[in-house]
């Protein structure tokens, strides 16, 4: 959760001066930093094994909102605990990599054994018996875009990463910012390249997939080459709005390995305004 009170003028020469303006105008008073810490505290009291951030940690993607959100990464949890994707927001306009997102590098980093050594993106965590894949469609648009982009080499790595995690036997968890599923998003929002996306999924297969870029709750299924993948997008953590799929809220995963396959139970929470409690939204099982 990061402000733009004290922005550089000169950081906004650019399109980021039409973010300004919907973060002054809207957004600033559609997130609080108060719901984010009340979600944070809730989804702590569940003990989750790992935690996944689907992406927007800012809203311009300065180099002062990038280092607020590491200040906030560092005292939320430890890097091994914590997973990230950058979002459309984050990547607004081309900045240099170390001074912006590549302050969080440590929270979507590869595994030492996984990890390419030339490429960033897809990264591979392996938590027993999960593999965390981190996808990057975070890329700068045109004004009054925000669509999101994979790339021919990303998609290419991400088929061998599902090919070797499926032939160590891993549960495998797809993470990415824009939804890919068709009507996911409008024309200006959309993943540009969710046909090649879904092409290698219909050969390799996923268990899961998490999505941000929405803000609000998203549960689907997605059917590729002959399977049905679970979809699910996310609500903004730090978010008060009055829109029931928009609330402030979070999703819990428990993957089981059966004998017949995984089972995987999906609960989803949301805050209640009459109480400020989180309450259960939706619980679904799956079988892949």
């Amino acid at each position: 959760m990061t402000s733009l009170d004290d922005v550089k003028w000169h950081e906004l020469l650019n399109k980021r001066i039409l973010g300004y303006f919907s973060w002054r105008l809207n957004r600033r008073n559609s997130h609080s930093v108060e719901i984010l810490s009340h979600t944070l505290d809730d989804l702590a009291r569940r003990q989750p094994d790992h935690v996944i951030i689907s992406g927007d940690l800012t809203h311009l993607g300065t180099i002062n909102e990038c280092l607020e959100a590491s200040a906030w990464l560092n005292r939320t949890g430890a890097p091994e605990h914590i997973s990230i994707v950058p979002g459309n927001h984050d990547c607004y306009v081309a900045a240099d990599f170390d001074a912006t997102i590549g302050r969080w590098l440590a929270y979507m980093q590869g595994d030492p054994n996984e990890t390419d050594a030339v490429n960033r993106f897809p990264y591979l965590r392996i938590r027993d018996p999960v593999a965390v894949i981190g996808l990057s469609t975070a890329v700068p648009t045109a004004p009054f875009f925000a669509t999101g982009r994979l790339g021919a080499e990303q998609l290419q790595r991400l088929h061998h990463l599902l090919e070797t995690t499926a032939n160590r036997g891993l549960y495998r968890i797809i993470v990415l910012h824009h939804g890919p599923q068709p009507g996911a998003s409008g024309h200006r929002r959309r993943l540009v390249d969710a046909g090649e996306f879904l092409s290698t999924l219909e050969e390799a297969g996923a268990e899961l997939i998490i999505h941000g870029h929405g803000h609000r709750q998203v549960h689907q299924m997605l059917e590729s080459g002959g399977r049905s993948i679970p979809v699910f997008g996310v609500p903004s953590a730090s978010a008060h709005y009055s829109k029931p799929e928009k609330k402030a809220g979070y999703n819990i995963y428990e993957v089981n390995k059966t004998p017949n396959g995984w089972l995987t139970q999906v609960e989803s929470f949301v805050l209640d305004d009459a109480d400020q409690k989180f309450v259960k939204n939706f619980s679904r099982v799956f079988k892949t």
